[in-house]
Protein backbone atom coordinates (compact mmCIF):
# COMPACT_ATOMS: atom_id res chain seq x y z
CA UNK A 1 0.00 0.00 0.00
CA UNK A 2 1.78 3.57 -1.02
CA UNK A 3 2.02 6.13 1.66
CA UNK A 4 -0.51 8.54 0.13
CA UNK A 5 -3.39 5.37 1.28
CA UNK A 6 -1.66 5.40 4.11
CA UNK A 7 -2.81 8.85 4.68
CA UNK A 8 -6.27 8.94 3.08
CA UNK A 9 -6.73 5.94 5.19
CA UNK A 10 -5.72 7.02 8.65
CA UNK A 11 -7.69 10.65 7.95
CA UNK A 12 -10.81 8.60 6.81
CA UNK A 13 -10.69 6.39 10.21
CA UNK A 14 -10.13 10.03 12.18
CA UNK A 15 -13.10 11.52 10.20
CA UNK A 16 -15.47 8.27 10.56
CA UNK A 17 -14.32 8.31 15.00
CA UNK A 18 -15.43 12.24 14.96
CA UNK A 19 -18.67 11.72 13.53
CA UNK A 20 -19.57 8.96 15.33
CA UNK A 21 -18.38 10.68 18.48
CA UNK A 22 -20.56 14.02 17.43
CA UNK A 23 -23.58 11.60 16.65
CA UNK A 24 -23.96 9.49 20.13
CA UNK A 25 -26.18 11.56 22.63
CA UNK A 26 -24.23 15.20 22.10
CA UNK A 27 -25.76 18.11 20.30
CA UNK A 28 -26.21 19.31 16.99
CA UNK A 29 -25.64 23.22 16.60
CA UNK A 30 -27.52 23.12 13.14
CA UNK A 31 -30.79 21.56 15.31
CA UNK A 32 -33.56 25.06 16.17
CA UNK A 33 -33.93 23.41 19.30
CA UNK A 34 -32.21 20.66 21.09
CA UNK A 35 -33.27 19.06 24.08
CA UNK A 36 -30.26 19.30 26.93
CA UNK A 37 -31.29 17.94 30.20
CA UNK A 38 -34.62 17.83 32.57
CA UNK A 39 -33.97 17.56 36.55
CA UNK A 40 -36.85 16.13 38.70
CA UNK A 41 -37.13 16.78 42.48
CA UNK A 42 -39.00 15.05 44.73
CA UNK A 43 -42.08 16.38 45.40
CA UNK A 44 -41.62 16.22 49.14
CA UNK A 45 -39.06 18.84 49.10
CA UNK A 46 -38.93 21.52 51.31
CA UNK A 47 -37.69 25.24 50.67
CA UNK A 48 -35.72 27.75 52.47
CA UNK A 49 -38.97 29.84 54.40
CA UNK A 50 -37.78 28.20 57.67
CA UNK A 51 -41.85 27.96 58.41
CA UNK A 52 -43.01 25.07 60.49
CA UNK A 53 -46.24 23.01 60.59
CA UNK A 54 -49.26 22.65 57.82
CA UNK A 55 -51.88 24.17 56.18
CA UNK A 56 -55.51 24.00 56.14
CA UNK A 57 -55.08 21.40 52.84
CA UNK A 58 -52.80 18.96 55.35
CA UNK A 59 -49.62 20.27 53.15
CA UNK A 60 -46.04 21.41 55.09
CA UNK A 61 -46.22 25.06 55.07
CA UNK A 62 -43.26 25.15 54.01
CA UNK A 63 -43.50 22.83 51.13
CA UNK A 64 -41.49 23.80 47.49
CA UNK A 65 -43.43 23.40 44.74
CA UNK A 66 -45.89 24.88 42.88
CA UNK A 67 -43.91 26.48 40.86
CA UNK A 68 -45.55 29.18 38.37
CA UNK A 69 -42.16 31.12 36.41
CA UNK A 70 -39.07 31.56 36.63
CA UNK A 71 -36.30 34.24 35.05
CA UNK A 72 -32.57 34.08 35.26
CA UNK A 73 -30.97 36.94 37.14
CA UNK A 74 -28.31 37.60 34.65
CA UNK A 75 -25.29 36.41 36.53
CA UNK A 76 -23.67 33.51 38.26
CA UNK A 77 -26.38 30.60 36.87
CA UNK A 78 -28.41 32.05 39.44
CA UNK A 79 -32.57 32.18 38.59
CA UNK A 80 -35.52 33.12 41.15
CA UNK A 81 -38.48 30.83 40.73
CA UNK A 82 -42.16 31.40 42.23
CA UNK A 83 -44.68 29.67 44.18
CA UNK A 84 -48.11 30.54 43.19
CA UNK A 85 -50.95 30.49 45.38
CA UNK A 86 -50.12 26.87 47.43
CA UNK A 87 -52.37 23.75 47.13
CA UNK A 88 -56.20 23.35 46.86
CA UNK A 89 -56.45 26.28 44.23
CA UNK A 90 -56.84 28.36 47.05
CA UNK A 91 -58.24 26.93 50.10
CA UNK A 92 -54.78 27.42 51.82
CA UNK A 93 -53.67 30.53 53.86
CA UNK A 94 -50.17 29.90 51.67
CA UNK A 95 -47.67 32.37 52.36
CA UNK A 96 -46.41 33.63 49.06
CA UNK A 97 -42.85 33.64 48.30
CA UNK A 98 -40.09 33.32 45.46
CA UNK A 99 -36.90 31.04 45.79
CA UNK A 100 -33.32 31.94 44.73
CA UNK A 101 -32.09 28.67 42.64
CA UNK A 102 -28.79 27.92 41.15
CA UNK A 103 -29.13 25.98 37.84
CA UNK A 104 -25.80 25.13 36.24
CA UNK A 105 -26.70 23.15 32.46
CA UNK A 106 -23.93 21.39 31.00
CA UNK A 107 -24.91 20.00 27.95
CA UNK A 108 -21.95 17.83 27.52
CA UNK A 109 -23.08 15.40 30.62
CA UNK A 110 -26.88 16.72 29.84
CA UNK A 111 -27.40 17.32 33.46
CA UNK A 112 -28.93 20.39 35.63
CA UNK A 113 -26.86 20.77 38.95
CA UNK A 114 -29.01 22.36 41.13
CA UNK A 115 -28.39 24.41 44.58
CA UNK A 116 -31.07 26.08 47.07
CA UNK A 117 -29.71 29.32 48.41
CA UNK A 118 -32.83 30.63 49.97
CA UNK A 119 -36.90 31.44 49.99
CA UNK A 120 -37.92 34.59 50.60
CA UNK A 121 -41.60 35.92 51.54
CA UNK A 122 -43.84 38.30 50.12
CA UNK A 123 -45.62 40.79 51.59
CA UNK A 124 -47.71 43.99 50.91
CA UNK A 125 -47.05 47.69 51.85
CA UNK A 126 -48.04 47.67 55.24
CA UNK A 127 -45.19 44.52 55.77
CA UNK A 128 -48.60 41.56 55.94
CA UNK A 129 -47.81 38.53 54.86
CA UNK A 130 -49.21 37.84 51.05
CA UNK A 131 -51.47 35.08 51.20
CA UNK A 132 -52.84 32.47 48.68
CA UNK A 133 -56.28 32.59 50.54
CA UNK A 134 -58.88 32.82 48.60
CA UNK A 135 -61.78 32.87 51.44
CA UNK A 136 -60.38 35.51 52.42
CA UNK A 137 -59.99 37.55 49.33
CA UNK A 138 -63.81 36.41 48.97
CA UNK A 139 -64.59 37.43 52.42
CA UNK A 140 -62.66 40.96 52.41
CA UNK A 141 -63.97 44.23 53.00
CA UNK A 142 -61.52 46.87 55.02
CA UNK A 143 -59.83 49.70 53.20
CA UNK A 144 -57.30 49.08 50.86
CA UNK A 145 -55.97 45.89 48.68
CA UNK A 146 -56.65 42.60 49.96
CA UNK A 147 -53.17 40.41 50.73
CA UNK A 148 -54.57 37.72 49.07
CA UNK A 149 -52.09 36.94 46.25
CA UNK A 150 -51.98 34.37 43.13
CA UNK A 151 -48.33 35.07 42.02
CA UNK A 152 -47.80 33.85 38.56
CA UNK A 153 -45.31 35.68 36.38
CA UNK A 154 -41.76 36.84 37.39
CA UNK A 155 -39.15 39.10 35.38
CA UNK A 156 -35.87 40.88 37.48
CA UNK A 157 -35.81 44.12 36.35
CA UNK A 158 -33.03 45.68 37.85
CA UNK A 159 -30.56 44.33 40.42
CA UNK A 160 -32.96 44.93 43.30
CA UNK A 161 -36.66 44.30 41.05
CA UNK A 162 -39.10 41.90 40.55
CA UNK A 163 -42.28 42.45 38.35
CA UNK A 164 -44.61 40.29 39.39
CA UNK A 165 -48.22 39.22 37.84
CA UNK A 166 -51.12 38.47 40.09
CA UNK A 167 -54.09 36.41 38.81
CA UNK A 168 -56.28 36.99 41.71
CA UNK A 169 -57.04 40.45 40.78
CA UNK A 170 -55.48 40.72 38.39
CA UNK A 171 -52.25 42.89 38.95
CA UNK A 172 -49.13 44.11 37.69
CA UNK A 173 -46.58 44.44 40.72
CA UNK A 174 -43.08 45.74 41.55
CA UNK A 175 -41.45 43.82 44.51
CA UNK A 176 -38.27 44.64 45.97
CA UNK A 177 -35.43 41.87 46.09
CA UNK A 178 -36.55 41.53 50.06
CA UNK A 179 -40.03 40.62 48.89
CA UNK A 180 -41.42 43.92 49.97
CA UNK A 181 -44.40 45.89 47.66
CA UNK A 182 -43.76 48.75 45.55
CA UNK A 183 -46.01 49.61 43.16
CA UNK A 184 -49.17 48.48 41.18
CA UNK A 185 -49.68 49.35 37.61
CA UNK A 186 -52.92 51.11 36.83
CA UNK A 187 -54.89 48.93 34.71
CA UNK A 188 -57.60 49.93 31.92
CA UNK A 189 -60.81 49.88 33.64
CA UNK A 190 -62.07 46.67 31.35
CA UNK A 191 -59.13 44.50 33.37
CA UNK A 192 -60.14 44.36 37.07
CA UNK A 193 -62.31 41.13 38.17
CA UNK A 194 -65.48 40.48 36.59
CA UNK A 195 -67.24 38.85 39.80
CA UNK A 196 -66.22 42.10 42.24
CA UNK A 197 -68.50 44.38 39.52
CA UNK A 198 -71.68 45.75 40.69
CA UNK A 199 -73.18 44.11 37.78
CA UNK A 200 -71.25 40.39 37.66
CA UNK A 201 -69.66 38.31 34.47
CA UNK A 202 -70.29 41.36 32.04
CA UNK A 203 -66.98 42.33 31.38
CA UNK A 204 -63.18 41.71 33.57
CA UNK A 205 -61.09 39.20 34.04
CA UNK A 206 -63.25 35.70 34.92
CA UNK A 207 -61.84 34.13 38.04
CA UNK A 208 -59.01 32.33 37.82
CA UNK A 209 -58.34 33.37 34.05
CA UNK A 210 -55.98 36.76 35.06
CA UNK A 211 -52.57 37.67 34.30
CA UNK A 212 -50.58 34.56 33.74
CA UNK A 213 -47.59 35.45 32.31
CA UNK A 214 -45.23 38.65 32.13
CA UNK A 215 -42.26 39.91 30.18
CA UNK A 216 -40.08 42.69 29.43
CA UNK A 217 -39.59 43.92 26.38
CA UNK A 218 -35.85 43.86 25.23
CA UNK A 219 -35.56 47.61 25.60
CA UNK A 220 -36.54 47.05 29.06
CA UNK A 221 -38.85 49.75 29.10
CA UNK A 222 -42.07 48.33 28.89
CA UNK A 223 -43.92 45.34 30.72
CA UNK A 224 -46.21 42.60 28.75
CA UNK A 225 -48.78 41.20 30.70
CA UNK A 226 -50.42 38.32 28.95
CA UNK A 227 -54.05 36.91 29.99
CA UNK A 228 -54.54 33.31 30.80
CA UNK A 229 -57.84 33.50 28.91
CA UNK A 230 -60.41 35.74 27.39
CA UNK A 231 -61.72 38.49 29.66
CA UNK A 232 -65.21 38.25 29.77
CA UNK A 233 -66.71 40.45 27.11
CA UNK A 234 -64.29 38.43 24.81
CA UNK A 235 -65.37 35.22 25.39
CA UNK A 236 -68.47 33.16 26.64
CA UNK A 237 -69.33 31.55 30.10
CA UNK A 238 -70.32 27.68 30.29
CA UNK A 239 -70.00 25.22 32.79
CA UNK A 240 -68.58 28.06 34.89
CA UNK A 241 -65.77 28.65 32.58
CA UNK A 242 -65.06 31.29 30.36
CA UNK A 243 -63.91 30.44 27.04
CA UNK A 244 -63.08 31.54 24.04
CA UNK A 245 -60.30 32.26 21.06
CA UNK A 246 -58.48 35.23 21.80
CA UNK A 247 -56.81 36.52 25.02
CA UNK A 248 -55.46 39.93 25.29
CA UNK A 249 -51.87 41.17 26.23
CA UNK A 250 -51.65 44.66 28.28
CA UNK A 251 -48.18 46.60 26.89
CA UNK A 252 -47.84 49.15 29.88
CA UNK A 253 -44.72 51.93 29.92
CA UNK A 254 -42.86 51.55 32.93
CA UNK A 255 -42.25 55.23 32.99
CA UNK A 256 -45.48 57.24 32.04
CA UNK A 257 -48.05 53.71 33.00
CA UNK A 258 -49.57 54.12 29.59
CA UNK A 259 -50.96 51.46 28.09
CA UNK A 260 -52.08 49.28 24.75
CA UNK A 261 -53.48 46.09 23.89
CA UNK A 262 -52.48 43.29 21.65
CA UNK A 263 -54.92 40.46 21.00
CA UNK A 264 -52.97 36.60 20.74
CA UNK A 265 -55.13 33.94 19.42
CA UNK A 266 -55.01 30.77 21.13
CA UNK A 267 -55.01 27.14 19.45
CA UNK A 268 -58.44 26.19 20.81
CA UNK A 269 -60.85 27.04 23.50
CA UNK A 270 -59.22 24.41 25.84
CA UNK A 271 -56.18 26.20 26.16
CA UNK A 272 -54.47 29.24 28.06
CA UNK A 273 -51.35 31.45 28.11
CA UNK A 274 -49.28 30.30 31.05
CA UNK A 275 -46.31 32.46 30.24
CA UNK A 276 -44.72 35.07 27.81
CA UNK A 277 -40.77 35.52 27.14
CA UNK A 278 -39.46 38.45 24.88
CA UNK A 279 -36.66 37.42 22.16
CA UNK A 280 -36.40 40.67 20.47
CA UNK A 281 -38.16 43.90 19.99
CA UNK A 282 -40.69 42.22 18.32
CA UNK A 283 -40.72 38.94 18.70
CA UNK A 284 -42.42 36.65 21.91
CA UNK A 285 -41.92 32.87 23.14
CA UNK A 286 -45.54 31.52 24.21
CA UNK A 287 -45.97 28.97 26.44
CA UNK A 288 -49.63 27.78 25.23
CA UNK A 289 -51.24 24.97 27.26
CA UNK A 290 -54.55 22.81 27.97
CA UNK A 291 -55.19 21.95 31.14
CA UNK A 292 -55.20 17.76 31.33
CA UNK A 293 -52.01 15.47 31.95
CA UNK A 294 -51.05 11.86 31.10
CA UNK A 295 -52.59 10.26 27.99
CA UNK A 296 -55.39 12.55 27.79
CA UNK A 297 -52.93 15.80 27.31
CA UNK A 298 -53.42 17.23 23.93
CA UNK A 299 -51.48 20.97 23.73
CA UNK A 300 -47.90 21.62 25.49
CA UNK A 301 -46.70 24.27 23.41
CA UNK A 302 -44.20 26.78 23.08
CA UNK A 303 -44.81 29.66 19.99
CA UNK A 304 -42.70 32.26 18.71
CA UNK A 305 -44.83 34.88 18.19
CA UNK A 306 -44.92 38.04 16.53
CA UNK A 307 -45.61 41.27 17.28
CA UNK A 308 -44.86 43.79 14.92
CA UNK A 309 -47.89 44.46 12.18
CA UNK A 310 -50.77 43.43 15.66
CA UNK A 311 -53.18 46.31 16.43
CA UNK A 312 -53.51 48.15 19.42
CA UNK A 313 -57.37 46.62 20.43
CA UNK A 314 -57.93 49.11 23.51
CA UNK A 315 -60.22 50.70 21.73
CA UNK A 316 -62.07 47.27 20.62
CA UNK A 317 -64.79 46.75 23.16
CA UNK A 318 -65.08 42.71 21.94
CA UNK A 319 -62.92 40.63 20.18
CA UNK A 320 -65.22 37.33 21.14
CA UNK A 321 -66.01 37.36 16.87
CA UNK A 322 -62.61 38.05 15.93
CA UNK A 323 -60.64 41.56 15.13
CA UNK A 324 -62.81 43.81 13.40
CA UNK A 325 -61.70 44.65 9.67
CA UNK A 326 -58.44 46.23 8.83
CA UNK A 327 -57.02 45.09 12.65
CA UNK A 328 -54.14 42.50 13.03
CA UNK A 329 -53.62 40.07 15.15
CA UNK A 330 -50.10 38.61 17.10
CA UNK A 331 -48.98 36.39 14.64
CA UNK A 332 -47.49 33.08 15.77
CA UNK A 333 -45.85 29.69 14.53
CA UNK A 334 -44.84 26.77 16.85
CA UNK A 335 -41.23 26.31 17.84
CA UNK A 336 -41.64 23.25 20.51
CA UNK A 337 -44.00 20.66 21.04
CA UNK A 338 -43.50 19.47 24.58
CA UNK A 339 -45.51 16.37 23.44
CA UNK A 340 -43.55 15.25 20.68
CA UNK A 341 -42.41 12.06 21.71
CA UNK A 342 -38.21 12.52 20.97
CA UNK A 343 -38.31 15.16 24.32
CA UNK A 344 -39.89 12.37 26.51
CA UNK A 345 -42.79 14.29 28.11
CA UNK A 346 -45.68 12.76 26.04
CA UNK A 347 -47.77 9.54 27.52
CA UNK A 348 -49.26 8.65 31.14
CA UNK A 349 -46.87 10.71 33.07
CA UNK A 350 -47.40 13.84 30.83
CA UNK A 351 -47.34 16.60 33.56
CA UNK A 352 -50.18 18.77 33.34
CA UNK A 353 -48.51 22.29 34.03
CA UNK A 354 -44.91 23.56 31.79
CA UNK A 355 -45.62 27.21 33.29
CA UNK A 356 -42.33 29.17 33.37
CA UNK A 357 -39.92 30.05 30.52
CA UNK A 358 -36.53 31.58 30.75
CA UNK A 359 -33.27 32.39 29.05
CA UNK A 360 -30.08 31.82 30.31
CA UNK A 361 -26.73 32.29 29.89
CA UNK A 362 -25.74 31.36 26.07
CA UNK A 363 -24.00 28.07 25.19
CA UNK A 364 -20.91 27.48 24.21
CA UNK A 365 -22.05 26.64 20.69
CA UNK A 366 -23.88 30.14 20.03
CA UNK A 367 -27.61 28.70 20.70
CA UNK A 368 -29.52 30.28 23.53
CA UNK A 369 -30.52 28.22 26.85
CA UNK A 370 -33.98 27.88 27.29
CA UNK A 371 -34.66 26.79 31.13
CA UNK A 372 -38.67 25.86 31.77
CA UNK A 373 -40.64 24.87 35.03
CA UNK A 374 -43.21 22.93 35.69
CA UNK A 375 -45.69 23.51 38.50
CA UNK A 376 -46.40 20.27 40.49
CA UNK A 377 -49.60 21.60 42.13
CA UNK A 378 -48.02 20.48 45.64
CA UNK A 379 -48.79 17.09 45.68
CA UNK A 380 -46.25 14.99 46.92
CA UNK A 381 -46.58 12.45 44.51
CA UNK A 382 -45.85 14.68 41.32
CA UNK A 383 -41.99 15.88 41.05
CA UNK A 384 -40.92 19.22 40.25
CA UNK A 385 -39.27 19.69 37.07
CA UNK A 386 -36.41 21.58 35.49
CA UNK A 387 -35.94 21.13 31.70
CA UNK A 388 -32.92 23.13 29.75
CA UNK A 389 -33.52 23.54 25.58
CA UNK A 390 -30.61 24.65 23.48
CA UNK A 391 -32.83 27.05 20.93
CA UNK A 392 -31.67 28.72 17.77
CA UNK A 393 -33.79 31.22 16.34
Amino acid sequence: MSSRSLVFGFLFCIGFFFKCLIGCGSLRADEPVDLIAVLRLSGESIDRSGLEGMLETNTPINAFGGLSAIDYTGSDNRYIALSDRGAGDGAASFPCRFHTLRLVVDPLQHTIGFQFEKTTMLRDQQGRSMTGSLDRLKGWNEPGRCPSYDPEGVRCLGNDTLVISDEYGPYIDLFGIDGSHRKSFQLPTTFPLSERRTVPFTEGAFTNRGFEGVALSSDRKTIIGAMQGPLVQDGRIEKSKCIGLWTRWLVIDIETGKTKQLAYPMDDETTGVSEVLSVDANRYLVLERDSTSGDMAKIKKIYLADVSSASDVTAVASIRDGLPRGSAGIQKRLLIDLLDPKYGFKGPETPEKPEGITWGPSLPDGRRLLMLCFDNDFNPANPTIFAAFAVKL
